[in-house]
């Protein structure tokens, strides 16, 4: 039975986006300084890249822990004849 995929990259992305928005905070401080005592502006787009470079990096490390669990290692055969032999549960699932 294969795995259906449901959604992407740019899913994953925007899910974590909007779960980590309040992070963005600092930045939108900046910009009201921005507009109240003119600060530079360049320091809202510093902070605002620092946040968007903190969500790409743990989206993909959630889309390269995916798919590296994705990857099966099959079991050896056990050829001890003297061991009890262990009968897969799964096996008529993946049959169908």
């Amino acid at each position: 039975m294969e795995q259906r995929d449901r959604g992407g990259f740019f899913l994953c992305l925007l899910w974590n986006a909007l779960l980590y928005a309040a992070w963005s905070l600092p930045a939108w401080i900046l910009l009201a300084l921005h507009y109240a005592i003119g600060l530079p502006v360049v320091w809202f787009w510093v902070a605002l890249g620092a946040w968007a470079l903190l969500i790409l990096l743990r989206t993909l490390l959630i889309v390269f822990a995916r798919y590296a669990s994705a990857h099966r290692i099959p079991v050896p055969e056990n050829k001890n004849p003297y061991s009890k032999t262990v009968r897969d549960p799964y096996a008529e699932m993946r049959k169908q």
